[in-house]
């Protein structure tokens, strides 16, 4: 009990300690809007502030602002206590005209000092507001027809189209939308023939962002970004990306049911399968007046080399060291040749990386280290090597010479007139070492001789227990590979389980107070354990579908009210997160409630 009092203690005393960080006050807003479309402006403060004071914002229409809110959360790591707590102003702001506006930056007050935040460039174009966007939209779109490749397309731009032989090119596949995109159910990628690839970190998950594409605004996300090398000269096409993604429509005129009161029609997942041109890379050979060291670098490279020792005793070691840096295709480069005396013992070098990628190609070092050891006395020299590369601003080959190395070999104090040693070669050594074995000082054991354990009564008992076990065994993995090739069945099994690792996620932004993406992974908890539990394929799911499925188990008219009013406030909190009356928590816990419910009332009419 001491002990409790103690920690509370401590974490309420070391609370206003954490909370001493550095401020950070920072703006945000779309990057490209439509007139008359309402928009967020978002201010966040990870301290509590006052006296917010704004720029001017006239060539907007103010329609609510400020709306605040808070969150925090504390956190223990490896007895380290650590609290966030972040403060957030919003306006919703109406885009009046078009053009291109700057939004200045704003000014807070927070423990005694005065905050700055950044400045915001936002584009207004002329054209009406994406599907994905305008909410209110009374225009059904019940089939894959009438989504034209306009609405919903995919891209793979290239940084250049013409390039040299292993010169790099930053490739980037984005998706561009105006509908509402709920996901993807099958995707193809390039295989990329030709290229040498290197991929870049991008977030997990696809987050959309609108742009201004030809004058009209997009939802636009980031799939994939890779380093292309190309490896040959020619013509190399990069062929079509292949996506079937999951469009979520509304409906009208068809029968009606309990939802419809909620939400004046029914929505449809509707897939619809895009796939980008192809793309078309011109790959310049290089020169044929090729140095005889050139071993396939390109890009703006330097190397140096260095000795630990210039004198030594025979049999001593010595260390050579190779740098290759720059930028350019460093994965790809080679060794160089270096003509090591045949007195000298060298080993190949040891490798050590240090190569960065970013979307402006691969940057670092290679290092080798080279492990030569002298077997006579005398001088000797290494003689300078070289190092070619093909720099691609001046269009032409480039060559790096070390310097000589004169090594003097003394006698060592043990060698007998130092040819003893270097009468064998690497593999007489490395034989030597097999055919003559170290001499045993460990216990040793000894064994009656023909005592086996076949026959005897360990052997007897379990050789049988081993065969039935078999048995047991291949019985149930036959008996599993059934079951999984139902896959409504499989899905059915785990639909319990998938929906509570998309809570978690959910979980994950209400923490984080993101409104939006915690509606959203709200919903589709809802919609996909409705489709694995009641086997209705993502595509074919509807309100109507749900409601006949639900009939069959014995829901209530209260319960299937309770799901429709669950599912109603979800989706009015997700396109209007201010105007809800129900508060996030609330929603989590009433979605994990109605899912506990349904799955029992489920499995008791299954089973």
């Amino acid at each position: 009990m001491k002990k409790l009092l103690g920690f509370i203690l401590v974490l309420f005393v070391s609370i206003p300690l954490v909370v001493a960080q550095n401020i950070s006050f920072k703006a945000s807003a779309p990057k490209a809007v439509s007139i008359g479309e309402a928009f967020r402006l978002t201010y966040s403060l990870n301290s509590k502030g006052s006296n917010l004071r704004m720029p001017n914002l006239d060539e907007f229409n103010v329609l609510s602002g400020p709306n605040t809110s808070s969150s925090s959360s504390v956190s223990i790591v490896n007895g380290q206590m650590s609290q966030t707590v972040e403060y957030t102003y919003t306006f919703i702001l109406q885009a009046k005209k078009a053009g291109k506006f700057k939004i200045p930056a704003s000014t807070i007050s927070a423990n005694g000092n005065d905050y700055t935040c950044n400045e915001l460039n936002i584009e207004v174009v002329q054209g009406k507001v994406n599907n994905a966007q305008a909410t209110n939209s009374e225009t059904p779109q019940a089939t894959t027809s009438e989504i034209s490749g306009e609405d919903l397309y995919i891209r793979v731009h290239v940084s250049r189209n013409s390039v040299y032989q292993g010169e790099h090119i930053l490739a980037t596949i984005k998706i561009y939308t105006k509908l509402d995109l709920a996901g993807f159910e099958n995707s193809k990628l390039p295989d990329f023939n030709g290229f040498w690839t290197q991929d870049l970190e991008i977030p997990n998950q696809i987050s959309l962002q609108q742009e201004n594409v030809g004058g009209e605004i997009y939802n636009v996300g980031v799939i994939k970004k890779m380093l292309l090398y190309p490896q040959h000269g020619g013509d190399i096409v990069i062929e079509p990306c292949e996506f079937d993604c999951i469009v979520r429509q509304r409906i009208q005129g068809r029968r009606r049911s309990m939802f419809d009161d909620f939400f004046g029609g029914s929505y449809q997942n509707i897939v619809k399968k895009i796939l980008s041109p192809k793309v078309t890379i011109n790959v310049k050979s290089l020169p044929a007046n090729k140095p005889e060291s050139y071993t396939g670098a390109v890009g703006d490279l330097k190397m140096t080399a260095s000795i630990d020792k210039l004198e030594v005793n025979t049999n001593d070691a010595i260390t050579m060291k190779v740098i290759i840096s720059g930028n350019g295709n460093l994965k790809l480069i080679e060794e160089p040749k270096i003509d090591f005396p045949p007195d000298f013992e060298a080993y190949d070098p040891k490798l050590s990386t240090d190569i960065k990628n970013s979307e402006n190609g691969s940057s670092g070092s290679k290092i080798y280290e080279y492990l030569i050891i002298p077997r006579h006395a005398g001088k000797f020299r290494i003689p300078p090597f070289e190092f070619s590369y093909f720099d691609v601003k001046s269009k032409s080959y480039k060559t790096i010479s070390s310097e000589e190395y004169e090594i003097t070999v003394n006698k060592g104090e043990n060698d007998e007139g130092g040819t003893v040693v270097s009468n064998f070669s690497k593999e007489d050594v490395k034989y030597i070492g097999r055919d003559i074995r170290f001499i045993k000082t460990a216990g040793i054991r000894l064994s009656k001789k023909d005592n086996y354990i076949f026959g005897s009564l360990f052997f007897n008992i379990l050789y049988p227990l081993a065969t039935v076990l078999f048995v047991v065994l291949l019985v149930l993995r036959r008996k599993r590979i059934r079951e999984n090739s139902n896959l409504v069945l499989v899905k059915n099994k785990k639909a319990n389980k998938m929906a509570k690792k998309r809570l978690n996620l959910s979980n994950k932004y209400l923490k984080e107070n993101n409104k939006e993406q915690f509606y959203t992974e709200v919903l589709r908890a809802l919609w996909g354990y409705l489709s694995d539990k009641l086997g209705i394929p993502l595509a074919e799911l509807s309100k109507d579908n749900v409601v006949d499925a639900l009939q069959q188990f014995s829901i209530s008219d209260e319960e299937q009210s309770q799901l429709s009013s669950l599912i109603d406030n979800c989706e009015f909190a997700r396109f209007a997160p201010e105007a809800s009356s129900i508060s996030m928590n609330e929603m989590y816990e009433n979605t994990i409630q109605m899912i506990s419910l349904l799955d029992n009332k489920i499995k008791k009419v299954r089973s």
